[in-house]
């Protein structure tokens, strides 16, 4: 499978979400920058996460890092799952490792770093990956040591020079137009599917977060998407958890909700 989505920061400044929604499968926010102070947060992180929640489109977010010690990697990690903490991320929550700081480190102290991030995220119970160009995947870290997480790879090209499963996203532009956003944005692919993947783990969150339904006489996916979604017209989402093939449902039948 494949999916496309794009990846936002501050610099595009307020989205109209209503509208890019049609031209996207998934978004990637970025929440904020360097170590655990409120004033290196994403100042649109809350507004775009809450958009989204409401358009039902899946994101996920990313950090970018300055880290040059194990402790400022663990605070930036805490960073993350502060600036999230009350949203259902649907996409992975990414280590943006591109600082020109961070890349001038020798590959085993850069692939600690990465890893003291990645061990705190998983410890909270979400799903990591780490974002980097391919130089630094496969020059200035020890890919043998990263082969447990997620990769998002920065390249911008025709086709990406490392393929799946080696990554799991690639970012093909930064120059992209989507009517809802002045200016570019940055272009991505996933070839893997993260909602199904993180909800059926029940991770970022998702564990407390999931009930089974059982189908009664007169039930619809309109009528129960409109019950516990908050909307009739989310109930594609309930098709997709459950790898449904069509709309029709039997009385008794069970269903995995996400509310």
């Amino acid at each position: 499978m494949s999916a496309h989505g794009i990846d936002v920061s501050y610099y595009q400044g307020a989205i109209d979400w209503e509208r890019v929604k049609p031209q996207i499968d998934f978004a990637i926010i970025r929440c904020g920058y360097g170590s655990n102070l409120v004033s290196q947060d994403d100042p649109y992180f809350h507004e775009n996460a809450h958009a989204c929640t409401r358009l039902g489109i899946p994101f996920g977010t990313y950090l970018y890092s300055y880290a040059n010690s194990l402790e400022k990697a663990r605070s930036e990690a805490r960073h993350v799952l502060r600036t999230v903490k009350g949203h259902l991320l649907e996409y992975p929550l990414y280590y943006d490792v591109e600082d020109p700081m961070m890349l001038s480190l020798d590959p085993q102290q850069l692939t600690d770093i990465v890893i003291a991030f990645c061990e705190v995220i998983e410890e909270a119970g979400y799903f990591v990956g780490i974002y980097a160009d391919r130089n630094t995947f496969t020059n200035l870290l020890q890919m043998n040591r990263l082969t447990a997480y997620d990769k998002w790879l920065a390249e911008w090209r025709d086709a990406p020079s490392l393929k799946p499963p080696v990554i799991g996203m690639w970012q093909y532009s930064d120059s992209g137009q989507i009517d809802g956003i002045d200016g570019d944005v940055d272009l991505n692919i996933a070839y893997r599917d993260y909602p199904q993947i993180i909800r059926r783990a029940g991770l970022n969150g998702f564990k407390d977060h999931q009930i089974i339904y059982i189908v009664q006489s007169g039930d619809s996916l309109w009528k129960i998407a409109e019950k516990y979604l908050g909307g009739g017209h989310l109930y594609p989402q309930i098709k997709s958890w459950n790898a449904l093939s069509n709309d029709q449902l039997v009385p008794g039948q069970k269903l995995i909700l996400f509310v």
